[in-house]
């Protein structure tokens, strides 16, 4: 996500009633003054609110806890053996960083969920995670499109990356970029340009022997969200660079255009299953792998729950998924601290998302839909400057679903629309090994929406349960991804070993 500096500034201020080191550590990254801090401070205790911090949340010396049920997990057949590893013990075997009662340190500045989250979003990163995309556009059947932006490792020594500086040919890149971007197509985000057709038609010529992993960005995000970088680098890099990795955009993210009166949903996964489609069909031998985050991840298990056991993936992960949109919502909602740093931010970022996509989005204010909205013929007849304008003034993503969401598919609100979107619903179907991450101080989904019960019940999946690391961040104290760097472990071993 892009976050905003009146963001930054509202959002680190917040934070100054957690202490002086908290104070100083935002205040230098993010170029604060002190008398503005000192101001805000002032006025949120005269306001009579006194937000509630719980100690007992703090620390930067995490545990990963398994979740099993009396079934164990699914044994994994090895290559080259008759011996099977259930996965919990292939996980404890041969990704010991992730095993039951494994420890991990993180950041001690960034002691809670919300410091890990919120330095995740607005820190400054910049030097981190220096990926180059080379970017596709993908069309579907519906008349859509969205884009694919592919890794590309090689252009940093064609674009001469200083890593240490965090420089490179700047010059060049911009030549190159101005000579394949569409016209009145949007600018890309830093280190990004279009394909040249011999460049895409390199990275569509991997062939079997180069797994893939496919990426699920947040909800209104894509390739530029700094975990998605760091989990593009990790999982680049990892196994002497075996894998191909590709962002898969949502409709209107990243900068992508509409082409269709539609955006996305957590239940409309058409866009996830043609692009995996289309991969197996070049390569029917290859290795394909997801890992989906945040909202990709709630997107992925329920792609891989309406699969089941047609499913064309090997494995995939799950990073800090809100199984449960109602209780996610209730976190966002009504914790304080959740609802000043997230949730308007947030909902925002939809409302971004429609207004520069209105050209193609809007109707007249009298369109009535053209047949009745269903599930599985949505009718988006909401998209018109009166409810963009309604919506500009919203602080809560229910407003903005119960506005657009749930009426383009007959849904009579947006809590209607959590229930059925929930991925917790399809999580017993998913068929496939699936790793799931999930820590009990994430801000933005609560503790409250990890599937317990459902996640024992299925042996094709291991609940990863951590007590630190917030939502997707798990920054350590050089600010690198722990999340990130395991998971493009567990990759790696299971590509490695698993048949």
């Amino acid at each position: 996500m892009e976050i905003g500096s009146d963001y930054i500034k509202e959002s680190a201020t917040l934070l100054a009633c957690l202490g002086c080191i908290i104070l100083d550590y935002l205040l230098e990254d993010c170029k604060l003054s002190k008398k503005f801090v000192a101001c805000y401070y002032i006025k949120m205790f005269r306001s009579g609110y006194y937000p509630t911090v719980t100690p007992s949340n703090w620390g930067y010396n995490g545990t990963v806890k398994h979740v099993l049920g009396e079934k164990g997990t699914k044994a994994l057949a090895f290559k080259g053996a008759k011996r099977q590893v259930p996965l919990d013990e292939f996980v404890a075997n041969y990704v010991p960083t992730l095993k039951d009662g494994a420890n991990f340190r993180l950041n001690s500045l960034l002691f809670s969920g919300y410091l890990q989250s919120l330095y995740l979003l607005s820190g400054d990163l910049s030097k981190k995670f220096l990926v180059f995309y080379g970017r596709e556009i993908l069309e579907f059947p519906d008349g859509g499109i969205c884009t694919a932006d592919w890794v590309m490792p090689e252009w940093k020594e064609q674009y001469s990356l200083d890593a240490k500086r965090a420089t490179f040919n700047d010059k060049l890149f911009t030549k190159d970029e101005q000579a394949t971007h569409p016209k009145d197509w949007p600018r890309l985000h830093p280190r990004t340009r279009y394909l040249t057709s011999e460049e895409l038609e390199k990275c569509h010529s991997k062939g079997d022997e180069c797994p893939l992993v496919v990426i699920l960005h947040g909800l209104a995000g894509g390739s530029h969200e700094p975990f998605i970088k760091a989990l593009s680098e990790d999982i680049t890099k990892v196994g002497d660079g075996k894998f191909q990795v590709v962002v898969l955009n949502s409709r209107g993210c990243a900068r992508s255009k509409v082409t269709t009166r539609s955006l996305f949903t957590a239940l409309h996964t058409d866009d996830v299953r043609v692009f995996l489609n289309r991969q197996r069909a070049r390569f029917p031998h290859r290795k394909l792998y997801a890992v989906g985050t945040s909202f990709g991840a709630a997107m992925l298990t329920n792609y891989l729950g309406q699969e089941g056991d047609n499913c064309p993936l090997n494995a995939a992960a799950a990073l800090s998924n809100p199984w449960d949109f109602v209780h996610t919502w209730d976190k966002l909602a009504h914790d304080w601290w959740s609802n000043h740093i997230f949730s308007r931010t947030l909902t925002q970022f939809l409302t971004r998302t429609v207004k520069v996509n209105m050209k193609e989005l809007q109707l007249s204010e009298k369109v009535e839909a053209s047949h009745k909205p269903t599930v599985e013929k949505p009718v988006f007849f909401t998209y018109t400057q009166e409810n963009v304008e309604k919506a500009e003034k919203f602080t809560d993503m229910l407003e903005f679903d119960s506005l657009f969401t749930a009426p383009s598919m007959g849904l009579p609100d947006g809590l209607t629309y959590y229930r059925k979107a929930s991925s917790v619903n399809r999580l017993p179907n998913i068929k496939i090994p699936t790793l799931i991450v999930n820590a009990t101080d994430d801000p933005v989904t609560g503790a409250n929406v990890i599937p317990y019960k459902q996640a024992k019940e299925n042996p094709c999946v291991l609940l990863c349960e951590t007590d630190l690391g917030g939502h997707l961040a798990y920054l350590d104290n050089e600010n690198n991804s722990w999340l990130s760097i395991q998971t493009a472990e567990f990759l790696n071993k299971f590509d490695e070993l698993v048949l």
